[in-house]
């Protein structure tokens, strides 16, 4: 049994996964952020390249996946590793493929020959199969991974692993193995802080709010009664025995706000490191004086030790910042939500801003395992005893929004996220009978989770018609109606007090609506209460009065049980929703007696907007445009706009057939269908015709990094319809038009 790897001494948990993998079983970890989960996936992977077997390494974020494939090429060499995700194809016959789930999931689903040799998948965070938007991607990958490949799940605790491990054990038919870690090897503080409290327990924290309002004249104040708490206290106080940090904080602009702010004050670094960071930077973007404008001012932070890391950056400045962090000469990072997914970069203390974010939608409290999942990046192993968990409140807003108590134990459930796309539609008619097609519905996790929870609703409900038939004993016939006198009397004195109210009324207010709904719900409770209640007997009715709220209570909860029974989605869910999709794909002309037609076969190679793209494609509009403009035209599918974007009109494009099309996918289908949006086209035609990334930025109000994100979703997407159309001039077009903006900031790595 091994017991050291990569000359550490692994722990328990790690003996067990890897031996688990020895015995060629698959495998979940579920184990606290920054306790060496991903140790296991190293060992698979080096075991798997020395007997030469095949391996798949996904992951939810390209980052993750970028990050992978330089750590892995520099340990087994080129060769042996490549990279698949909507930016980069390198290598892609590799015995180690690094790739994004979206892309293993569209394998599985369209049989890929070359997964035929693959052994082993690992799913590195696989509970982001609990992500609303991206979820269905991983339940899609599990349940059509071919039976000879094993899973290797890494993740973060989950609440019900058991469920998760039993859910790919039944659909699969194998045995999984799951190995759970509660403990981290360096433990975490959690503090909340306050200019006033310096940082205090969740409990202490409430104990000095009560004790401050109670010797506070309110009325004498108008002051607030709390000092306003922000950033640079809390840097400052940690700042001698708690860095490196990282300070979450759930807005791009924040983020470069703070380090400048924090850049005014403070400086981290000797002159010879500052020397180094600027060397660093002239490797990476050439003469200082070429720098572009935010180039510049992320080194005016970054020479001093502090740095900021957004979705906002250009993707080689993140690079830069990842790599000098790393190198330890950052010490404060102000970064948003998705540092804290999957790469590893651990620190002595995590801090944040805020305990809210926006999710897209509105403003909400961080969940549990949000919270757990950021703060685990505290704690380096080996070097620190302790890791430390910093969040500011403001005590003003307390009573309106008091500050979240998280508990560890009370972690979410992963739930499914299950969503059938068309594209889904037609790979699953492409490659299964309808037997099996509907045997795919059963084997997702919701219908596995409705079996498990129906289940246990339904031993609820077995418990609950005891109680209440228990209960019932002490009752007479007519609990819980009218003829019940313990129900009966009180509504006639409601009734008598709505009569009184209605005679004071005079002749104009009684034919108002008010008087005239009064009227009728006299009318209505007169024809219930008509009959007099049954007689019973004083001991009955004290019987009554003694059983009736506990027997209420039962039929209450039983009631409700009831209907999550009834709301629960099971497999008929999804195939309602199969049989409808397939029936709007028989009217488009995509299937005809369950068999693809041509634009059926072309929609099966396309992932985003797929129904969109293919009438795009048939209708002839593109053969009417230049490469820039169909650039321009592809830039607007799918693109999600952002609050307060803006972006300069343009005519280079006479959208109104596009809208035709637009309208009548909807027409058939629903709303939202289609996701387009004109606007992006000037950014992206000009780019496309030469324009640089400084011209670009006048023409919209986006940061860097979403501009090159507009237009490397562009090139993935046209990388789609290039794999998917079968005419091999437009096929050459495609490739002509990507290279256009695959080039300067925009640049991948290899098409």
């Amino acid at each position: 049994m091994i017991s050291e790897y990569q000359g550490l001494k692994l722990d328990k948990f790690q003996i067990e996964a890897i031996e688990a993998i020895n015995n060629n079983f698959s495998v979940i970890v579920s184990a606290p952020t920054g306790t060496g989960k991903t140790l296991v996936a190293d060992y698979l992977v080096e075991k798997s390249i020395r007997e030469d077997k095949k391996i798949v390494y996904t992951a939810p974020i390209k980052a993750l996946s970028n990050q992978k494939f330089k750590d892995f090429s520099k340990q087994f060499g080129h060769d042996r590793v490549g990279i698949m995700t909507g930016d980069v194809v390198v290598n892609p016959t590799a015995p180690l493929l690094i790739m994004t789930t979206e892309i293993f999931r569209n394998q599985v689903i369209t049989n890929d020959e070359e997964l035929k040799q693959v052994s082993y998948v690992i799913f590195d965070e696989i509970h982001w199969l609990n992500d609303e938007d991206r979820g269905t991607v991983w339940e899609e990958s599990i349940i059509l991974a071919p039976p000879h490949i094993k899973i290797l799940g890494l993740s973060a605790t989950i609440a019900n692993a058991e469920e998760l491990k039993n859910w790919i054990g039944t659909i699969r038919k194998e045995t999984v193995i799951l190995i759970e870690e509660h403990e981290r090897v360096v433990p975490l503080d959690y503090y909340y802080f306050s200019q006033e409290t310096g940082f205090i327990s969740y409990e202490n924290l409430l104990d000095f709010y009560y004790r401050k309002l109670k010797t506070v004249d309110k009325a004498a104040n108008n002051s607030p009664l709390f000092k306003p708490t922000i950033h640079t206290d809390l840097v400052k106080s940690i700042e001698k025995k708690y860095l490196p940090a990282l300070y979450f904080v759930f807005s791009r602009k924040q983020c470069s706000d703070k380090a400048h702010e924090l850049a005014s004050l403070k400086n981290y670094l000797t002159p010879e490191q500052s020397a180094k960071v600027k060397n660093i930077f002239i490797e990476q973007f050439d003469a200082e004086d070429s720098w572009s404008s935010s180039t510049r001012k992320l080194f005016r932070v970054c020479r001093k030790g502090i740095a900021y890391h957004h979705a906002g950056l250009l993707p080689l400045q993140k690079t830069v910042v990842e790599d000098l962090f790393l190198s330890k000469f950052i010490s404060v990072l102000y970064c948003t939500e998705t540092f804290s997914v999957g790469i590893n970069y651990p620190v002595k203390a995590v801090c944040f801003d805020s305990l809210n974010k926006y999710d897209g939608h509105s403003f909400r409290p961080l969940a549990n395992h949000e919270f757990f999942q950021m703060s685990g990046r505290a704690g380096r192993r080996g070097i620190d005893d302790k890791g430390y968990s910093f969040a500011i409140v403001d005590l003003n807003y307390f009573q309106k929004e008091p500050p979240i108590k998280f508990d560890i134990n009370k972690l979410e459930p992963l739930t499914s996220q299950f969503r059938l796309s068309y594209n889904t539609v037609l790979n699953l008619l492409a490659t299964l009978s309808e037997e099996q097609i509907e045997i795919y519905f059963k084997k997702s996790f919701a219908a596995h989770s409705y079996i498990v929870t129906a289940e246990q609703i339904e031993e609820e409900l077995r418990k609950l018609a005891e109680e209440s038939a228990k209960s019932k004993e002490y009752l007479c016939r007519h609990v819980g109606s009218y003829q019940c006198p313990l129900n009966y009397y009180p509504k006639q004195a409601e009734l008598e007090r709505l009569r009184k109210a209605y005679d004071k009324l005079d002749p104009r207010r009684r034919n108002k609506i008010y008087g005239r709904q009064m009227h009728r719900k006299i009318r209505k409770w007169d024809k219930i209460l008509k009959n007099l209640p049954e007689k019973c007997s004083k001991k009955q009715i004290g019987l009554c009065k003694t059983h009736l709220a506990k027997w209420t209570t039962i039929e209450e909860k039983f009631a409700s049980y009831k209907n999550q029974l009834a709301s629960l989605p099971d497999y008929n869910t999804f195939n309602y929703e199969f049989l409808k999709k397939k029936s709007h794909l028989e009217r488009m002309g995509y299937i005809e007696n369950s068999k693809l037609l041509p634009r059926g076969e072309l929609a099966c190679h396309i992932y985003v907007q797929e129904l969109f793209v293919t009438e795009l494609i048939f209708s002839g509009v593109l053969e009417q445009l230049d490469d820039d403009q169909l650039n321009a035209l592809i830039s607007c599918i799918d693109y999600e706009s952002k609050r307060n974007d803006f972006f300069q009109k343009t005519d280079q494009i006479d959208f109104s057939p596009i809208k035709e099309i637009f309208t009548y996918v909807q027409s058939i289908c629903d709303a939202e269908t289609v996701r387009f949006d004109p606007r992006p086209a000037v950014i992206t035609y000009f780019w496309s015709k030469g324009s640089v990334l400084s011209e670009i930025q006048q023409l919209c109000t986006l940061d860097e990094g979403d501009i090159i994100a507009v237009f490397r979703r562009t090139i993935d997407l046209l990388r789609q319809m290039r794999e998917a159309v079968t005419d091999q001039a437009l096929k050459g077009r495609l490739s002509s038009c990507m290279k256009k903006l695959d080039r300067d900031e925009a640049s991948i790595l290899e098409l």
